[in-house]
């Protein structure tokens, strides 16, 4: 079976995602550490695990 190569746009435009993605997750790595609050910790925790797997798959992309 072919494997099909993103077309030069289609990798911009992910690599624009894993630019973002990253962004983000270095603000909730800051916001962790200021959280005080039980939940609001663990719900940042589960966002950065959830953006972490996104990261994962975006960078698999452009390989």
């Amino acid at each position: 079976m072919a494997t099909k190569e993103l077309a030069l746009h289609e990798k911009l435009e992910v690599h624009e995602l894993l630019t973002l993605k990253t962004s983000c997750a270095t603000k909730a790595v800051t916001m962790l550490e200021l959280a005080k609050d039980d939940k609001l910790k663990k719900l940042i925790e589960e966002d950065l695990k959830n953006t972490a797997k996104a990261i994962d798959e975006l960078s698999s992309l452009l390989k």
